[in-house]
């Protein structure tokens, strides 16, 4: 194998060895941008650096949450390899049962043996469950970041895009994943050579783990009006414990009627209003995607009441909370 170009050799003396543990409704951004760095790493280096091994729990062709189907190379059962990084991949929305025994007492299993345990999106909810996360810094999907710190207080969670500590690696999900991968890879073969694959992917740079995982938005706003993006960003940092418009607009640095304004300039909603769908529409996250009560719910986004969160709830998006309730996710 030859590779297209070397700019900087990578320091690898032999192939590590990589299993991913595919949970069924795994998203298949998520498992290609963890994946294809490790393609790409040997193709520019013209070396075998990295093996891996894709999983399933029965061996069979699993579905991603897409549709669309990966043949696997084994089961769970029929691992012979003993690997140098596992890494769970998961999705957003997942029916699976996270809990499932078998799972994680291969997940320990592979702990003891000495490897790195990494997750990707609700993956870190699967590794948190098999006790491996206790103490160590980690991160999930920020539709499920609520839940998880109410289930994982020992985990520490802190919502960046991706967190390596360790011998764990965490990532939010989608692009962070290649984020993560990339950061891995320059700890054993440098920044200069994780840098070479990153340019495979056009991708300029790899980003802090503490990097915000909600950013769209804001960074749109930002380019237009500071000051109404970190209003925003207070909002979103601050669902449960509401902030006065007065406070928001002290932290901001401007009177709330400029405050006001821009809101109604840029957003066409006021500023009450901003701040009651931001709440709603995380609250309809943790409805859909968690098995928080309802009144847990409640309380997380800031309502004095339950009647009063459901009656907003209704207002907005013409249905109530209890009507949305996926019976799977209890």
């Amino acid at each position: 194998m030859k590779p297209d170009r070397i700019i900087h050799q990578p320091t690898q003396t032999r192939t590590q060895e990589i299993g991913f543990l595919l949970v069924p409704g795994f998203a298949l951004m998520n498992f290609s941008a963890a994946v294809d760095p490790l393609h790409s790493a040997n193709r520019i280096s013209g070396k075998p650096l990295y093996n891996w091994t894709i999983i399933t729990g029965d061996g069979k062709i699993l579905d991603a949450g897409n549709g669309v189907s990966i043949t696997p190379d084994c089961s769970m059962d029929e691992v012979d390899v003993k690997f140098d990084l596992v890494i769970i991949c998961a999705g957003i929305v997942n029916q699976d049962d996270f809990k499932s025994r078998k799972r994680l007492d291969w997940i320990r299993k592979q702990a003891r043996k000495g490897c790195t345990i990494g997750a990707i999106s609700t993956g870190s909810e699967i590794l948190a469950n098999a006790g491996l996360l206790d103490g160590y810094r980690c991160t999930i999907h920020w539709e499920n970041d609520l839940s998880f710190r109410e289930n994982h207080p020992d985990a520490i969670l802190t919502g960046g895009i991706y967190e390596l500590d360790r011998k764990r690696i965490t990532a939010a999900g989608g692009i962070a994943s290649l984020d993560m991968m990339l950061n891995w890879i320059s700890q054993t073969n440098g920044e200069f050579f994780a840098s070479a694959i990153a340019e495979q992917f056009i991708y300029d740079h790899v980003r802090l783990p503490s990097q915000s995982q909600r950013n769209a938005e804001i960074q749109l706003v930002q380019r237009r009006s500071p000051r109404l993006a970190k209003a925003m960003q207070l909002m979103l940092s601050n669902t449960e414990e509401i902030l006065s418009s007065k406070e928001i607009s002290r932290q901001v640095g401007i009177s709330t009627r400029q405050l006001e304004r821009l809101f109604s300039k840029y957003r066409q909603k006021s500023l009450h209003r901003y701040y009651l769908d931001t709440r709603l529409d995380k609250a309809r996250h943790l409805i859909l995607y968690t098995g928080m009560t309802l009144l847990q719910i409640s309380i997380a986004t800031g309502f004095s009441s339950q009647s009063h969160f459901t009656r907003c709830y209704k207002n907005l998006f013409a249905k109530t909370p209890s009507s949305e309730r996926n019976p799977q996710i209890d």
